[in-house]
């Protein structure tokens, strides 16, 4: 159970001109515009908030329902179902309310039953209008106030309802891992992430940015990872946190730090970043061998390239350099390859809402493209580290045992250990209630 601070009798975020909270206000919107789009961008949500100039008590309220939503609302929904005689007759909004009711029931203390149910109804009347959908909000709110009790017990719901999973991938990812081991990950997954951010050590060391920080009230400690921080509570936007633009550090999630380290970069070698994305793991590289190694990077996207060029001109890079034409051949590779993302739902929950079996499917087919495609240029005798950000393991060991297949000439590296979950063809690091992602990763050798 979290805390959340609200007291309505009071109101200190209502506008006088609206007949709900500011918070409230901008739910059902964001909401309806994210499942119309079926795409979602925290910098759109911080825009919205910073425009309605939402005081930080409702930007946290906000946060605090909008994500829980997100992360909980296929039990939610499954729950309003129960007090609903045709719930095909009602309309989303109505559900989505419902929900955002539920949730601030079962999931948060000291808001009171009496303005959860005056909230909901009010928001009712302001995105349906005046008339029996209204009536509906109040009853469903009314009786289940009376008998929320009864969804306190878990245990007694199906697996996808225990976990607020889509049914199909629950029963997916609990036959691959079992459904006491999906239970544990899918806990983990619904804990919301923290901040992690990398310090850039060529400019600024890990104490030297605490110290900053504190200065300015933003709460901050080290972690189990070498120049990794984390931001337990940040509730401002990450842009406005000292020293981004100035490169002193950048957005990475703890787990994703961890991988790089396993590529063994060393002084002179001549590197490449094969799905670069925005270069979080190509500035890793540099940052970490004192950009004295040739770090080069490619991505498909043009947009994401331009991204990596201004980053490391910030950070102060020489030797990160964008790949043209592929002319040459490396002796180490890393190709964190496209994927569905399902080790991060902890950071982002809407993946839940949007991936379906059919994207699976065509994400293996690309990562079986991507590194047949770039295995090309490593050099005999070099490293191939294949990564992604997924707990299924069709993206992952089965990637892996296809490709050495048909690849004779790449070997496992047989001396390749982590202090994580190891398995015959790489490893997992498992999501944990940290706030860590997940992924898969293995390192491959090229024979001589």
């Amino acid at each position: 159970m979290q805390t959340v601070y609200s007291n309505a009798r009071k109101n200190p975020g209502r506008n006088p001109r609206l007949p709900i909270s500011r918070a409230r206000y901008h739910l059902i919107p964001v909401i309806s515009d994210l499942f119309q789009k079926k795409s979602f961008s925290g910098h759109k949500i911080d825009q919205i908030l910073k425009e309605n100039h939402l005081s930080a008590e409702d930007r946290a309220l906000f946060t605090e329902l909008f994500y829980g939503f997100l992360r909980y609302g296929h039990q939610l929904l499954y729950f309003v179902d129960k007090f609903l005689s045709r719930p095909e007759k009602i309309p989303d909004k109505i559900k989505w309310i419902l929900a955002i009711g539920f949730y601030q029931k079962i999931y948060l203390t000291k808001i009171p039953d009496y303005a959860i149910v005056n909230e909901c109804v009010e928001m009712a009347k302001h995105f349906i209008g005046e008339g029996p959908m209204t009536d509906v909000v109040n009853a469903v709110m009314q009786k289940f106030l009376q008998h929320h009790q009864r969804f306190a017990d878990l245990d007694k719901f199906p697996l996808w309802v225990q976990t607020s999973f889509p049914e199909w991938l629950s029963d997916y990812l609990s036959e691959m891992w079992s459904p006491i081991k999906f239970f544990q990950i899918a806990s983990a997954l619904n804990t919301a992430s923290p901040t992690f951010i990398r310090v850039n050590i060529t400019k600024i060391s890990e104490e030297k940015l605490i110290m900053k920080l504190r200065k300015e009230n933003i709460t901050c400690s080290q972690t189990a990872v070498t120049n990794c921080l984390v931001l337990p509570s940040l509730s401002m936007s990450p842009k406005d946190v000292p020293g981004y633009h100035e490169g002193l550090w950048t957005i990475q999630n703890m787990a994703s730090q961890r991988i790089v380290r396993y590529l063994d970069v060393q002084e002179g070698d001549n590197i490449l970043d094969a799905c670069a994305g925005y270069g979080g793991k190509t500035l890793q590289i540099a940052e970490n061998i004192k950009d004295k190694a040739d770090i080069h990077y490619f991505d498909v996207v043009d947009k994401k390239m331009h991204a990596i060029e201004i980053r490391s001109q910030k950070m102060g890079f020489k030797r990160v350099r964008p790949v043209i034409v592929f002319e040459k051949k490396f002796n180490k590779i890393l190709v964190d390859a496209p994927c569905s993302g399902l080790g991060t739902i902890s950071s982002h929950p809407e993946i839940k809402w949007f991936r379906k079996l059919a994207d699976l499917e065509e994400q293996r087919a690309k990562q079986t493209e991507v590194i047949n495609t770039y295995c090309q240029y490593l050099l005999p005798g070099g490293t191939l580290l294949y990564a992604v950000c997924s707990i299924d393991k069709n993206e992952g060991e089965e990637i892996i045992k296809k490709f050495l297949t048909e690849h004779p000439d790449f070997e496992l590296d047989t001396t390749f250990t982590t202090p994580f979950k190891d398995v015959e063809l790489g490893t997992y690091l498992v999501p944990t209630d940290k706030g860590e992602s997940g992924y898969f990763f293995s390192r491959l050798l090229r024979k001589k």
